[in-house]
């Protein structure tokens, strides 16, 4: 059977290429190696422990998304690859921990090669539509589990069929598929009404039966590491390694890096980081997380650091705070997701104000006229000065600006 091309004017939605091309190349002799929460961000393949038949590897899998190469074509590409740098036909790979012996590979193989691609293929796919679902929530809440494609699929996920929970809802932590190896499940966003003309739905003879109940599996398994002998409970039907939701992991350590990153980073670099993941879906994709997570907004300028009295350099806002300010302050200028990337100008350009909040955590309060009007920033100096927070961020009026210059001059003595 012919591959099936890439439509005519096709482009693949770069949530989906994003998410694959910002994964870091992780050398590893095993599967073993990388964590569950690692395959968001960490590029591997078994087996392939040097560098060079890494890169080769994403470079082509990079390749194939951005143009929606299939199976085949991209098979016979990198199989060029391999042979142009010495890795076609069987080799010896060593384990470079010296944990386990020697094995003969050949990365050429059709059946590896096929699980490398659709494993990787499939996991961009996935967290690309978990971000679009983040996106277009509000307009189709429901995220419902949909038949598999596989010829042979699992019971388990044959019994998942038919589930119909919020896009926010726990279970698809663990449960968005794909959920194992070769896994070819799916899942459609609908609407409200939908949801309610499906679950009233009586379900025919061997058909799909709809329920907005959680399926119990029974216990989860355990499963321990042969590499580390760390011990982790598994979902029961998901493969180990495979019980994340890639998007909502790319989500959690996408804020972790970046926080890591920032540190050590140039202010110019900082400030470039900060502004890209305001800029994409995270800040909406983090505001469902239920844990508490904190986004970089912006690089505090010296001024502001030296009102606050501490050494962080860099201006973080939880989740919650987010999501409380997003419920809260509706109206002409909602403070959404995406306003949140508005808070490097207001510390760049706004007066800051000392309205004398009591307390030993310092506040400041910083006043910015962006395009848009009027703003309010709120931001504290938390465990001693090593990190900013916002408290507070909204939009203002001129009689606030007011409000809180006067309350300065109150806290200063000066009337």
């Amino acid at each position: 059977m012919a591959e099936p091309q890439a439509r005519r004017g096709f482009t693949t939605p770069p949530e989906v290429t994003s998410y694959f091309a910002d994964k870091g190349l992780r050398p590893s002799f095993s599967i073993q190696d990388v964590t569950a929460e690692e395959h968001a961000y960490a590029f591997m393949v078994s087996k392939a422990t040097e560098l060079e038949l890494l890169t080769s590897f994403k470079t082509s899998i990079d390749r194939a998304l951005a143009t929606g190469q299939g199976l085949d074509t991209w098979r016979r590409d990198v199989t060029d690859e391999l042979r142009r740098i010495g890795w076609a036909g069987p080799r010896t790979v060593t384990d470079p921990t010296g944990q386990w012996s020697p094995v003969e590979v050949d990365f050429t193989d059709p059946r590896r090669l096929a699980t490398i691609f659709w494993s990787n293929v499939n996991s961009a796919r996935s967290a690309g539509q978990w971000e679009r679902a983040q996106r277009t929530k509000a307009a189709l809440p429901y995220a419902l589990y949909v038949p598999t494609a596989s010829t042979d699929p699992r019971k388990e996920h044959l019994g998942w069929v038919g589930t119909i929970l919020p896009i926010d809802h726990p279970w698809w932590a663990t449960h968005w598929p794909p959920n194992g190896w070769g896994c070819k499940c799916g899942v459609r966003m609908i609407t409200a009404r939908e949801r309610d003309r499906l679950l009233a739905l009586e379900p025919k003879p061997g058909g799909i039966r709809y329920t907005e109940e959680v399926p119990d599996d029974g216990p989860p398994r355990v499963f321990t590491n042969a590499r580390t002998g760390e011990v982790s409970e598994v979902p029961a039907g998901i493969d180990p390694g495979w019980q994340t939701n890639p998007g909502l992991s790319r989500a959690r350590t996408l804020v972790t890096r970046l926080r890591e990153r920032l540190a050590e980073a140039g202010e110019e670099d900082a400030r470039a980081a900060i502004a890209a993941i305001n800029a994409s879906p995270t800040p909406r994709v983090l505001t469902g997380l239920p844990e508490t997570v904190f986004l970089p907004v912006a690089v505090a300028p010296p001024k502001l650091a030296t009102e606050l009295g501490g050494v962080a350099r860099i201006v973080e806002v939880s989740n919650t705070t987010m999501r409380a300010k997003i419920e809260k302050h509706g109206g002409s200028r909602p403070v959404t997701p995406e306003a949140w990337n508005k808070v490097q100008e207001v510390v760049d350009t706004g007066t800051i104000v000392d309205e004398g909040r009591p307390g030993a955590v310092r506040h400041r309060s910083v006043f910015a006229e962006l395009d848009d009007g009027l703003w309010q920033l709120v931001v504290k100096a938390a465990d001693r000065g090593r990190y900013f927070l916002v408290s507070s961020f909204h939009a203002a009026k001129s009689r606030d600006f007011e409000d809180a210059l006067r309350r300065e001059r109150k806290a200063r003595g000066e009337g």
